[in-house]
């Protein structure tokens, strides 16, 4: 059974449309991918159809009578409808002629990327893959297009007519397969495309749902005959694209307010993102505003979809900021934080003030779309204020993502009825974790579970996740007797993971705070990395390092937990874990946040998590006794030769 995009064809699509739909899916193979009228450079042609030892093929369905066609050519198609007592005659594009137009628009973009072309040879640079059209004449017999002359213009093995397509719902997949390979004019041998090259050529159809741009392995090429290994070209990449669930759920969302809470790595920004793209896409110019909480987040976002090149549709229509910087640009200044008790009064006057403003603005300065990311990080007066930036309160595009599990900061509790959020029936929950290994994130999970206030929050509700997709290494907890010692562990380890093959901006620092006794470590830390060749990039050194983070940008990150929230890491170093001590603060709701923190700053890394203590504290001891880390040795002076009798003692 094919994978289908979307799941079920939506009840407009014509009898032949869906005929060919429910074939497509129930014949061909679990491997395929097949999309009904995808989006590809303004057009939308019926069908595209993706195999990975098979190619690409855009089918176009037709549902003409014979005795319609009053004219045609290889051209055009005059075709004469009555619709009650009105007879119109209207003009259409060949069906064969409209699909090689589609392909037309992407062949370009396709044949950029190395990795999806031929290596050498007569045929250098052009696809390693065939690309096919094929016409489905849903209404219309073989016999009848002979009769009427039509036949020559749509000839088989490229035209299939109604009496064969009725035969292909008995058929067997392979027989189907060879069936629609056929309708290649030109075809070849080639190697079964890989994951990478998948997901490059989706990617290129639909670049709405790429991900981003990352440097091509030889594990992104097929074998050639032989086993050969063909030379990759410096600057070869691999398009990274949503996967089919993601996708599906992208491409189903309609406009008007809708809520997502989905577990840490479940692809929330990500489909955040897509849809951004793909209302900054529409023909029609639209206004889309991007909000989050975190400047670091709101930067990360701005350089991923700005930083686009291939689109830059995407920096002209879609605005990025964090909250404050939003209120700022409405207000001119936001208010003193002094004159407030504390950060909820705070939050809630500068929430009244953006809604005042937004008042006062004409229709013409709100906007089409206004999607949240981290929802969970917002005040309740500031959805006000979401609701109110739209052109259309009621009925406008409004998407919210959230994950009562990484709610960071106190917040008031409130309803979405109450800030006039439509959510009712417009909800979604994504458990399943696609960053972390599951490793990581049972490790990380044990941290939060059993909190207390899991699940309570019916607004921001902590979705528990299900099993990862992916195995890896358990997190490692490093015992060190000072903190001196522990930024010693985590050099030595920065350095062992570039031997093995990662990169500096593959690494991340991550830290709680900062305190004035730690500036000379803090210094020193930065000179062994730049001594290291290891290029440190200080993300949350100052506001204006935050404001201007750069997802592109070379070198090892060092970022607070707080500012992490969002982004994502290889390998995620968390120096001196004992900063979270409150974690196990007899005060429930500090110990919910703490641990909060310390939960999303675990689920930053996607392979390999490493804790390094450099102080005792019960969370340290936690942590060795979950059952879900490794602890191999205690780290620093005599205390190192000590093992397992000394790090008892430590942790108990």
């Amino acid at each position: 059974m094919a994978q289908m995009i979307p799941e079920a064809i939506p009840g407009k699509a014509s009898q032949g449309e869906q005929m060919l739909f429910a074939i497509l899916r129930d014949r061909l193979p679990h491997d395929f991918l097949v999309w009904y009228e995808p989006r590809v450079k303004n057009f939308y042609p019926d069908f595209l159809v993706l195999g990975p030892g098979f190619g690409v093929l855009i089918l176009e369905v037709k549902g003409w009578y014979a005795k319609q066609i009053e004219r045609a050519s290889d051209r055009t198609f005059d075709v004469r409808w009555k619709r009650g007592n009105t007879v119109k005659l209207e003009s259409y594009p060949s069906p064969l002629r409209q699909g090689h137009g589609y392909f037309g628009q992407v062949s370009d973009v396709l044949m950029g990327y190395p990795i999806i072309c031929q290596p050498e040879g007569n045929y250098q640079g052009r696809l390693s893959f065939p690309v096919g059209v094929g016409a489905i004449m849903s209404n219309m017999t073989e016999a009848q297009a002979r009769e009427d002359n039509l036949y020559g213009l749509l000839e088989k093995p490229q035209t299939a007519y109604r009496d064969e397509v009725l035969d292909w719902a008995n058929c067997t997949g392979d027989a189907l397969v060879q069936r629609l390979k056929a309708m290649f004019t030109v075809d070849f041998a080639f190697s079964c495309l890989t994951p990478d090259q998948i997901s490059t050529i989706k990617g290129c159809l639909h670049p709405e749902m790429a991900i981003k741009e990352v440097p091509a392995t030889q594990m992104s090429l097929p074998l050639y005959p032989g086993d050969e290994v063909p030379d990759l070209p410096e600057d070869a990449t691999v398009l990274l694209s949503l996967d089919v669930e993601q996708e599906r759920l992208t491409r189903r969302m309609k406009d008007g307010h809708r809520v997502f809470s989905g577990v840490a790595g479940s692809g929330k920004t990500l489909i955040l993102l897509a849809r951004a793209k793909a209302l900054a896409n529409r023909l029609q110019a639209h206004r889309i505003l991007v909000l989050c909480f975190n400047t670091t987040l709101a930067a990360h976002l701005r350089s991923t979809l700005h930083g686009d090149g291939r689109n830059p549709q995407y920096r002209q229509r879609i605005e990025v900021r964090h909250f404050h910087d939003w209120a700022r640009s409405l207000l001119g200044s936001l208010p003193n934080h002094r004159e407030f008790a504390d950060e909820e009064e705070y939050n809630d006057f500068l929430g009244q003030q953006v809604l005042k403003r937004l008042v006062e603005l004409p229709p013409t300065d709100h906007y089409d779309s206004v999607l949240v990311d981290e929802g969970h990080t917002f005040s309740s007066s500031w959805f006000l204020c979401c609701v109110a930036a739209l052109k259309d309160p009621e009925n406008g595009d409004l998407l919210i993502v959230n994950d009562g599990s990484q709610s960071l900061y106190k917040r008031r509790k409130f309803t979405w009825k109450s800030v006039g959020v439509q959510a009712l029936g417009r909800s979604k929950r994504l458990n399943q974790n696609y960053r972390n290994t599951q490793e990581i994130l049972s490790a990380a999970w044990s941290v939060v579970q059993g909190t207390g206030t899991d699940g309570d929050d019916e607004t921001f509700p902590a979705v528990e996740p299900s099993a990862a997709l992916r195995r890896g290494p358990r997190p490692t907890l490093h015992l060190a007797t000072s903190r001196p010692d522990a930024v010693e562990a985590l050099l030595e380890k920065v350095r062992s993971l570039c031997e093995s093959g990662y990169s500096p901006a593959d690494l991340a620092i991550v830290y709680r705070r900062k305190e004035k006794r730690d500036e000379a470590l803090f210094q020193d830390l930065l000179k062994r990395l730049t001594d290291m060749d290891l290029r440190p990039y200080w993300v949350t050194q100052s506001t204006a390092s935050k404001q201007t983070y750069s997802a592109t940008a070379s070198g090892i990150r060092i970022v607070t937990a707080l500012s992490s929230l969002g982004l994502e890491f290889k390998v995620v170093l968390l120096l001196w874990v004992e900063q979270f001590a409150d974690c196990c603060n007899d005060d429930g709701e500090i110990a919910a946040i703490a641990r909060r923190q310390l939960y999303v700053a675990m689920t930053r890394a996607q392979d390999e998590l490493h804790l390094f203590a450099g102080k005792y504290a019960r969370l340290v001891g936690e942590l060795k006794d979950c059952g879900e880390t490794d602890c191999p040795e205690f780290l620093g002076g005599q205390m190192q030769s000590l093992g397992e009798t000394a790090v008892t003692r430590y942790c108990s």
